[in-house]
């Protein structure tokens, strides 16, 4: 079983879940060409080809597009999180195929780990709506607790899918629980309730666990809950202590390569929590740049470059150290996309949302090399 695990889930990290999760794309040597970037504010998706560092085809989206996701066949879906739709392309013709209308308005997707299934959760409706990516034919939507009137929040966040694909994890904004569905039945099968909101998931490279990361609340501590995939028990809870003056607002997180390491970001300020894998204890944690969002790993797992959501840096952490080694300027504005690439040839690419630049970090000298031009708030792109 632990085979298993193990297979379903580097299949979950080739096909998944930059968008959803910043996985560590081109980490096995696939060294994608093009990038696929959506511009919110232009209302469409700029393909890059990386080689020449030139825009080669702009798409027409829907209204603010966000998230990206690709089959392994090509074949791309957007959410529009203007409209209750999804624009799907094809990734390979760069071009645009059909159009998706929703029950409500996106707010992120997953794709399952076989690329059959997409996974949609909504900003305004506790719905989980399943997709097949062959037809794009939606399967059902499945409620996911029941709505309260006059409620701000955002519904749900980050759908995601469990290491077999047999179910889809959601957290329910409004009633602060975690609902697990089965993808085979399209039926809640548990409710978790938590202390706090849920932004995202993130399992363990044997599969075994699932890290929640909470987003705002009203705790005093940042919060990061670990469950038992199995059995859906709470295995641990750790609060998190933050700097004076920060706010709750985890966002995503990422294991070290060897799995051992967990680095867990808040957006709400400057922490990043680096948690021991095996204990489930904290271990310490650093400041980086303001709004930490995303952190992804050099090949070697030597260092960790951290996307700063409010600041117009990216801070370079010393895994073995445990410290920030560098904060790298990558342009004037003070807002970068959520979303991040770590190519085979040591270059690390990221989105300074505020100047509408894609950039090239050289990752051995900590150097931005190179800055593409693409649209108004670029948000999130994938390689391939």
């Amino acid at each position: 079983m632990k085979n298993n695990y193990l297979i379903f889930w580097s299949v979950v990290a080739v096909v998944g879940f930059f968008c959803v999760g910043m996985a560590q794309a081109g980490m096995d040597g696939q060294q994608g060409r093009y990038a696929y970037v959506t511009n919110e504010d232009d209302n469409n998706l700029m393909v890059v080809d990386l080689e020449t560092e030139k825009v080669v085809k702009t798409l027409d989206t829907g209204k603010i597009p966000h998230a990206l996701v690709f089959t392994v066949e090509g074949k791309g879906y957007v959410n529009n999180r203007g409209e209750p739709s999804l624009t799907v392309i094809d990734g390979n013709s760069f071009t645009v195929l059909k159009t998706i209308p929703l029950p409500a308005t996106s707010m992120q997707f997953a794709l399952s780990p076989d690329g059959r299934t997409l996974a949609v959760g909504y900003k305004d409706a506790l719905l989980i709506t399943f997709i097949d990516t062959a037809s794009d034919r939606i399967l059902g939507s499945v409620a996911v607790g029941t709505d309260r009137e006059g409620a701000k929040t955002i519904r749900i966040k980050h759908p995601f899918w469990s290491v077999d694909g047999r179910f889809v994890y959601a957290g329910d904004e409004v009633n602060k629980t975690v609902v697990k569905i089965d993808a085979g039945t399209l039926m809640v099968t548990a409710t978790l309730p938590l202390q706090a909101t849920t932004h995202h998931f993130i399992a363990d490279l044997t599969g075994r666990y699932i890290y929640v990361i909470h987003g705002k609340g009203k705790n005093s501590a940042l919060t990061l809950t670990i469950l038992d995939a199995a059995s859906d028990r709470t295995v641990k809870a750790i609060d998190i202590p933050m700097a004076q003056g920060e706010k709750a607002d985890g966002h995503h997180g990422v294991f070290s390569p060897d799995g051992k390491s967990f680095y867990l970001c808040n957006e709400g300020g400057r922490t990043m929590a680096i948690i021991d894998a095996a204990t489930m204890t904290l271990v310490k944690t650093i400041q980086v740049g303001k709004g930490a969002g995303h952190a992804m790993f050099t090949k070697d797992g030597g260092r960790a470059f951290v996307v700063c959501h409010d600041d117009n840096v990216v801070s370079v952490i010393d895994t073995a150290a445990q410290e920030v080694m560098r904060s790298i300027i990558v342009g004037k504005g003070a807002k970068q996309g959520h979303s991040g690439y770590m190519a085979s040839d040591g270059s690390f690419y990221m989105l300074n949302a505020a100047d509408g630049m894609l950039n090239r970090i050289n990752t051995a000298s900590m150097t931005l090399e190179s800055q593409i031009k693409v649209g108004r708030k670029p948000m999130i792109m994938e390689v391939r």
